[in-house]
């Protein structure tokens, strides 16, 4: 089954994802208010790009794709504790249309987005546990409050509806390992060399 298959071949890179010095740090025993603010800081340039350039071409496929935009949530925490938002600095529009240059290798990376909901939750609860007693809620780690796991059901079938060729299951499995590794390089702050940043 894709997804099964999907999973296997985009687990390495999942695995150092989560096995970053800051994914790390979010989860460990001493996670303080400024690895959160700098998680996120670190996420909202390509989150808020993603959105910008490519959720666009999107809505043919997956139906209810405005509802699962994630930006606002970001710069909603980070505002809460007077942390700015650099909303003038993400990867560029050519850099977003090389990197997905079609659906399928766009939905390999909303696999990744939406997949991260998921682990957000864990994360959450984490935080609640660990942060201060003024931490309340994350808009981002519960964007979808209730709903979170009726939208994963619903975007899986959404994803396994699109044409099931060898190359297309090959473009989103693509789609979905450089998105891992483009996070990854974030969080590291270590950019992959063809990512190219307009300010």
């Amino acid at each position: 089954m894709f997804i099964q298959n999907l999973r296997a071949l985009t687990a390495d890179c999942h695995k150092q994802l989560e096995t970053n010095n800051l994914s790390l740090a979010l989860l460990s025993d001493h996670v303080d208010e400024n690895i959160y603010h700098n998680y996120l800081i670190r996420l909202y340039g390509f989150v808020k790009g993603f959105e910008q350039f490519i959720y666009p071409i999107l809505p043919l496929h997956f139906k209810n794709v405005s509802e699962r935009k994630k930006a606002q949530f970001i710069e909603e925490d980070l505002g809460n504790y007077g942390v700015a938002s650099n909303k003038n600095t993400s990867p560029s529009e050519s850099f977003f249309r090389e990197t997905y240059p079609d659906i399928y290798s766009a939905a390999g990376a909303l696999y990744v987005l939406e997949g991260s909901t998921l682990g957000g939750q864990i994360i959450l609860k984490h935080l609640q546990k660990n942060l201060s007693s003024g931490f309340v809620n994350s808009a981002y780690f519960s964007a979808y409050k209730q709903k979170t796991g009726s939208m994963w059901k619903e975007f899986l079938q959404q994803l396994t509806a699109l044409p099931p060729s060898a190359l297309e299951e090959k473009q989103i499995i693509a789609g979905a390992i450089i998105t891992f590794k483009i996070i990854d390089g974030l969080l590291n702050d270590n950019p992959l060399t063809f990512t190219t940043y307009e300010h």
